[in-house]
């Protein structure tokens, strides 16, 4: 069983100190003393492990010691003999706890199995009480890319795989664990790994200190590089050092997710490094990054390494690995505390691509896949990047992560809000003042017509808006009030309802919060429940007039623009008022978005059906 390096005690001190311990006492006469060897750590998905605890004293083995576990997901076929002294139990499965997604799998502190567990000392009705904890994790973290550290196991998902070639003299071979082929590189270098289906992999193996920091050289990721100097991640751990006011505890609590490398793994990272130069506590005096050696400098951030991995860039057509949450997952996904990507895995947007046609439709994929929708806004054509970073059909689907809305690179209108993109707004609502700068331009961009289309989809923003409809009798443009682009925070201003036991990220599940109502509604207003019905009775009679054609879906919930198409011109007044009604009914919000000009629209399109011949 692998027992933990002195760096992981130094990482899992802020979350797991014990508030009874004080200076070592187990000398003083009459004080009950015990030990646990250290933390268990990478000891496997699915694996027995086993906790012994040393009375330091004759009064200590007199008593008991009960357990209890703290946090993390309940250990199988638990076990406590010798009155508490031995415990015995069996980690988690992988598939119990994370997607065995294709290819590496991604494990974040949420599905890594970490536990912890609270030993408690006691004897009869004695008022003294002693307690320890202890630290059990089956897996070390992993973002996903195939760019992976030495000497740290990977999992791989996807069937059975084997090494079909590796860098020379290595002697590293697949191994089944908890029925999951798992894999650790014991050299730097590319391995190429297949699967059972013949699909390769390949890996690239390195040390994180061994990988050259040259991404801005002239000629490569100059822009890139220098953009992300100035983010909030680059000097994370710099300006933890410089805020800290309580020793250096706050600063090592935060060194696995400000610094580059896994805590207790040999990979070349911050804390394998420091233990190298014998810095087994870093922080130790130091309040200025500048205080470090220069070899833990470079490493003393969340820099490029920090979320691209060691190594080397990975194959072209393995770039997809880099959108996907998992990347982000790596830290953010912590809960309660940092539970981002938790919030976001609530919501319809992260499987916005489940449905095939969403992942392949060249019309779907500019808002239903994050490469998608980065391609169709790079400057320049569409397309230009010839889909590099399309995931593979194997891969299943990745919906809109992190990186649409985010840029890790320093691209953004704010940096100091979350690294929000700013784009563009669509031609449709481009001349509407309130929305100019707004902060939830990523929002706004999917959520509306593209004016390609001969029926509106994803109508939510011309709805907030007040544009989109159509006179079916002139062709002019219908705008309307807006009663909700006043609204701080933009999208997120109402949207920001998520999981509630979440400290942190909880709105990246973007669900309606009602609580925000009362802020400008004395009394919250109630919707016109009848407006939807009554639209679509209006629409079943522009299908029966053939006016549009509906092809039925698997899917029922599929919104409107996925279903039905326009079959007459465009300026005749039903197709007018088909505009009208679609963009009504693909909104599913329309009634509380913009209650009067959803009722203008219905009113207005009646008018057009009432008056056309059958």
């Amino acid at each position: 069983m692998k027992r933990a390096l002195v760096p992981l005690l130094l990482f899992a001190a802020c979350r797991n100190a014990d508030p009874h311990d004080g200076p070592d006492e187990r000398n003083v006469p009459g004080r009950p003393w015990f030990e646990i060897e250290g933390d268990l750590v990478d000891v496997g998905f699915g694996q027995p492990i086993s906790i012994d605890v040393r009375p330091a004293n004759a009064q200590a083995r007199s008593g008991a010691i009960s357990w209890r576990q703290v946090s993390g997901p309940p250990l199988a076929q638990l076990e406590i003999t010798d009155r508490g002294f031995h415990l015995s139990a069996r980690t988690p499965s992988l598939a119990d706890l994370a997607p065995l997604s294709w290819g590496v799998v991604p494990i974040s502190p949420r599905t890594r199995g970490e536990m912890v567990l609270e030993a408690e000392w006691h004897r009869g009705r004695s008022s003294a009480v002693v307690r320890k904890r202890v630290t059990v994790t089956a897996a070390s973290r992993s973002r996903g890319l195939p760019n992976v550290p030495v000497h740290q196991r990977i999992y791989l998902g996807g069937g059975a795989w084997r090494v079909t070639q590796g860098p020379p003299g290595n002697g590293a071979s697949i191994e089944e664990r908890d029925g999951v082929s798992t894999f650790t590189p014991n050299q730097a270098g590319t391995w190429t790994m297949a699967d059972d289906a013949n699909r390769l992999l390949h890996l690239q193996a390195g040390r994180y200190d061994d990988t050259p920091l040259d991404c801005g050289r002239s000629g490569c990721h100059q822009d890139l590089a220098a953009r992300a100097q100035g983010t909030p991640m680059t000097w994370a751990l710099a300006r933890r050092l410089d805020a800290a006011t309580s020793g250096t505890d706050e600063v090592a609590c935060a060194v696995a997710c400000h610094a580059t490398g896994e805590p207790g793994s040999h990979d070349g990272g911050f804390l394998d490094v420091a233990a190298e130069l014998a810095h087994a506590q870093p922080f130790d005096g130091v309040h200025d990054i500048g205080d470090l050696p220069r070899s833990l400098r470079r490493l003393g951030s969340v820099g490029c390494l920090a979320c691209h991995g060691p190594g080397a860039l990975p194959e072209a057509d393995a770039r997809w690995s880099i959108l996907r949450s998992d990347v982000c997952a790596y830290c953010h996904d912590a809960p309660p505390r940092y539970g981002h990507v938790e919030g976001w895995r609530a919501s319809s947007m992260s499987h916005a691509d489940r449905d095939p046609q969403a992942r392949e439709s060249p019309r779907c994929v500019g808002c239903h896949t994050t490469w998608g929708f980065l391609e169709q806004r790079a400057a320049g054509a569409a397309g230009a990047r010839q889909h590099a970073r399309k995931p593979p059909e194997e891969v299943g689907d990745v919906g809109i992560a992190c990186a649409a809305c985010h840029d890790a690179h320093g691209e953004a209108h704010d940096a100091s809000k979350g690294l929000l993109r700013y784009f563009p707004l669509p031609t449709l609502i481009a001349n509407v003042p309130e929305l100019d700068h707004s902060p939830s331009t990523a929002c706004l961009v999917c959520h509306a017509p593209d004016g390609q289309s001969t029926l509106p989809q994803a109508s939510a923003s011309a709805l907030l808006a007040g544009r989109g409809g159509i006179d079916p009798k002139t062709g002019a443009a219908l705008t309307g009030p807006t009663p909700h682009l006043g609204v701080t925070g933009g999208c997120i201003g109402c949207h920001d309802r998520g999981p509630s036991d979440l400290e942190h990220g909880a709105s990246h599940a973007f669900a309606a919060n009602p609580a925000r109502c009362p802020s400008c509604h004395t009394t919250p207003p109630a919707p016109p429940d009848s407006l939807v019905p009554q639209a679509k009775e209006l629409w079943k009679k522009l299908v029966s007039r053939r006016v549009v054609t509906h092809v039925p879906t698997p899917d029922a919930s599929a919104p409107l623009h996925a279903t039905d198409f326009l079959r007459v011109g465009a300026n005749q007044p039903l197709a007018r008022a088909a505009k009208n009604l679609a963009l009504l009914l693909d909104d599913r919000a329309a009634t509380v978005h913009n209650p009067s000009y959803a009722n203008r629209l219905l009113q207005i399109s009646r008018e057009a059906i009432d008056r056309a011949r059958p």
